[in-house]
């Protein structure tokens, strides 16, 4: 199955373009999957039960948020390092300067585990090619593209709400 994704489209609000709309792609979600569904198809695939799986699920959310906390980063190979992110106010002139009022908040962060390979990213997340599928909203239509080979650094983003599209 392919990724779906859809134009989203935007109102310039800064800059020489405001006020210009613009379109952009942008990934769509059929859903969220929940931990049980999660730990549902791990249990069919293996001789674990589903309660021996969303046992190991918690003990490795609460193995990551008591590590980090320590001052590690956990990598998990074939998915990629979790680790904290500090959400800063400013830049200062010195090091002295450098105090935890700087900091804003702290929290969780995830970068997928990859590799280069002739100047293209490989996510372990992701299979080698990636189809895309555009959703049209106003029929019940999609249309396929051509699957990319080459994945590309998002610019990191905000979600305003990853469970609603």
């Amino acid at each position: 199955m392919a990724q779906p994704f859809y134009a989203r489209k935007t109102v310039l609000k800064i800059g020489p373009r405001m006020g210009e709309t613009v379109y952009s792609a942008q990934a769509y979600y059929y859903g969220t999957l929940s931990t049980k569904q999660v730990a549902q198809q791990i249990a069919q695939e293996s001789a674990l039960t589903q309660a021996d799986v969303i046992g190991v699920i918690e003990r490795l959310a609460y193995y990551c948020q008591t590590h980090m906390n320590l001052g590690y980063k956990v990598r998990l190979d074939g998915m990629g390092v979790f680790f904290n992110e500090f959400i800063t106010t400013k830049t200062v002139n010195s090091p002295e300067e450098v105090t935890t009022k700087l900091i804003k908040c702290v929290r969780p962060a995830f970068s997928p585990e990859y590799t280069i390979l002739n100047s293209t990213f490989r996510y372990a997340l992701l299979p080698e090619r990636v189809e895309l599928t555009k959703v049209d909203f106003n029929s019940s239509a999609t249309t396929n593209s051509e699957p990319t080979t080459e994945p590309t650094e998002p610019e990191p983003t905000e979600p305003e709400n990853p469970d609603v599209v």
